[in-house]
């Protein structure tokens, strides 16, 4: 099935011009998938105001209209930048294909991608089905082979750079997190091979390691995952209930922006997690104690 071209513009207030794609090798261009909520519209709207043609790419098209109107507040943005959504699921091979024929056949070039897509989780070891496990892999390890193996040709033609949107859950296996901490640290790992690997293609690879970050429906996304009694009611708070402070969107996005500017490797936000990650990876006992302190009961 096509990908559906759904142009941001289109919902725009009225008092903005419809704006339409031009193509132009002088544009670089970003592809975010996973742009339809949360992060992915903070990071669309940061590189939409950087100067990108940006293609934000979402399985639930239902999404896309609110995801329009908060992009729409973006500043000046030119005759030749616009947000096209397009309607795609990351973890269906063939779709993904597609996605991308699509995008070089509008746009001809591809200079950034994006894997913000994922899916979080809660509940316990024992009570991990491989359903659920397949199903977490599939969101956040899965759609990340496909889309940036269907980018790959694009990127080494503009020696441009591949963010993968992992977690601290990529470093440390925090408790009552269901299949997340597997799936991360499963991304961890195809991220550094992915880096190494494409290294001689002129590809950058950075992978993207935030804390838990603001969103409305923080403390009851999980609230039904929380019903198992051996997981804790704090379990439902953003990271499992760690101290870490809730990140704000827009900083993280800003810090994408950046690393991909400096082709930085690996980024841990807040900046303070690498001391207590690389802690915990050289004194494992000092790790499990840190991450028992750093979650409530």
């Amino acid at each position: 099935m096509r990908p559906t071209d759904l142009d941001f513009c289109d919902y725009l207030p009225l008092k903005f011009e419809k704006i339409f794609l031009i193509k132009s090798s002088q544009i670089p261009v970003a592809v975010i998938v996973g742009a339809s909520s949360g992060l992915g519209i903070a990071i669309s709207k940061v590189f939409l105001e950087a100067g990108y043609q940006v293609y934000g790419v979402g399985r639930d098209a239902a999404k896309f209209e609110e995801a329009s109107k908060a992009i729409a507040s973006v500043k000046k943005p030119t005759a030749s930048q616009c947000v096209h959504f397009l309607n795609c699921d990351a973890t269906d091979q063939t779709a993904v294909h597609e996605l991308f024929a699509h995008i070089q056949s509008c746009s001809g070039r591809l200079d950034v991608l994006v894997n913000c897509v994922g899916l979080s989780d809660r509940g316990s070891i024992e009570s991990l089905s491989r359903e659920r496990l397949i199903q977490l892999v599939d969101a956040n390890v899965t759609s990340v082979l496909f889309c940036s193996q269907a980018a790959l040709p694009m990127l080494m033609q503009s020696r441009g750079v591949v963010v993968n949107i992992g977690s601290v859950a990529s470093k440390v296996g925090a408790r009552y997190l269901g299949a997340y901490p597997a799936a991360k640290h499963a991304l961890a790992g195809l991220s550094q091979q992915m880096r190494l690997e494409w290294k001689e293609y002129g590809v950058a690879v950075v992978f993207v390691n935030p804390g838990p970050i603001q969103r409305e429906d923080a403390g009851i996304r999980y609230a039904s995952q929380v019903s198992d009694a051996k997981i804790p009611a704090a379990a439902r708070l953003p990271g499992g209930g760690t101290a870490l402070t809730g990140l704000i969107p827009t900083m993280v996005a800003e810090k994408v922006l950046k690393a991909v500017q400096r082709r930085t490797p690996d980024l841990i936000l807040p900046g303070y997690a690498r001391l207590l990650v690389a802690a915990g990876h050289l004194y494992p006992r000092l790790g499990d104690w840190l991450l028992l302190k750093m979650t409530r009961k």
